[in-house]
C-alpha cells in the first residue's frame, strides 16, 4: 500500500503537476490523521472495555463476600437463639424445689457456650479495591460511600458484641469450685471431659448423678442465668442488626453484578 501511494506521489512530481500533487499530499495527510484517530478511539474503547469487566468483577467479587457475610450473621443467631433457650431452660430447673446439679449446669454450659465467638467479615474484595488507585475502577461512588459506611458499622456493633461476649465468658468462669456447682460432671457426662479424659480417670471420679445444688448456689445460679440470658438478649438483637446491615449491602451489590453482566 505504501508503495503504491509514493508511486502516485512520484508520477504527479514527474509529470510536473503540483497542484494535483499538494491536494493529493493534503489528502494522505488527511487519511493518516483519520487512520490515528480511529486507532486511539479503538485503543480508548478497549481500554474502556477492560475497565468494565474489571469493575464487574470488582462488583461481584464484594457480592460474594457479602453473601459470606450473610450466611456468618446467620449462623451466630442460630448459635444465640440456641443459647437463649438454655438459659430459659437453667431458670425453668432453678425455680423448682432441690434442682438436679448436673441438669442445671448443663444448661448454664449452654447458655455461654460460643457467646465469645467473633464476627470475622470477608472484605477482601474491599481491602483488595482500596489498595493502590482502584477505588477509581468503580465509577458509582455511592456505592463506595455504602461500602465504607457499611466496613465502619461492621467494626462498631463487633466491638460491642466482644465486650457483651466477654460479659458471658465471665459469668461461667466466676465460679472456684466446679464440682459443687455441677459443671464437672456436666463435662464428664456430656461434655469436652467426655471424650478428652481417659477412661480409667473418669472411673475415679465420683459422680453422683442425683446431687442437687445447696440453696445458696441455687440462688447464685438463678441470677446467673438471668444475667447470661441479657446477655444472649443483647447479642442477638446485635446480630438482628448486624444482618440488617448485611441484608442491604448485598442487595446493592447483587443488582450492580448482574447490571455488569447483562
Amino acid at each position: 500500500m505504501l508503495k503504491f501511494f509514493r508511486h502516485i506521489r512520484k508520477n504527479l512530481i514527474n509529470e510536473g503537476k503540483s497542484t494535483r500533487y499538494l491536494k493529493y499530499a493534503v489528502g494522505e495527510i488527511i487519511l493518516v490523521v483519520i487512520g490515528i484517530l480511529i486507532a486511539l478511539q479503538i485503543n480508548t474503547w478497549n481500554e474502556q472495555r477492560k475497565a468494565n469487566i474489571l469493575e464487574a468483577e470488582y462488583y461481584c467479587r464484594l457480592f460474594e463476600d457479602l453473601l459470606q457475610d450473610q450466611e456468618q450473621v446467620e449462623t451466630l443467631i442460630k448459635q444465640t437463639e440456641d443459647r437463649l433457650k438454655a438459659s430459659n431452660q437453667s431458670l425453668r430447673l432453678l425455680q423448682k424445689n432441690n434442682p438436679n446439679k448436673i441438669e442445671v449446669a448443663t444448661q448454664m454450659d449452654l447458655s455461654t457456650k460460643a457467646i465469645f465467638i467473633d464476627f470475622k467479615p470477608n472484605n477482601s474484595a474491599f481491602e483488595d479495591l482500596k489498595s493502590g488507585a482502584n477505588l477509581s475502577i468503580i465509577k458509582d461512588k455511592n456505592v463506595i460511600k455504602a461500602l465504607n459506611a457499611y466496613y465502619n458499622t461492621l467494626e462498631s456493633i463487633k466491638s460491642i458484641i466482644k465486650i457483651n461476649g466477654q460479659n458471658g465468658v465471665d459469668i461461667a468462669f466466676a465460679h472456684n469450685d466446679s464440682f459443687e456447682n455441677g459443671k464437672t460432671a456436666s463435662s464428664i457426662r456430656y461434655g469436652k471431659f467426655k471424650h478428652g479424659l481417659d477412661a480409667d480417670v473418669i472411673a475415679n471420679i465420683k459422680i453422683d448423678t442425683t446431687a442437687t445444688l445447696s440453696e445458696t448456689m441455687q440462688f447464685r445460679f438463678y441470677n446467673e442465668s438471668f444475667r447470661n440470658a441479657a446477655a444472649n438478649l443483647r447479642q442477638l438483637e446485635l446480630y438482628n442488626d448486624l444482618q440488617e446491615h448485611t441484608l442491604k449491602m448485598t442487595k446493592l451489590l447483587e443488582k450492580k453484578c448482574e447490571t455488569r453482566h447483562d
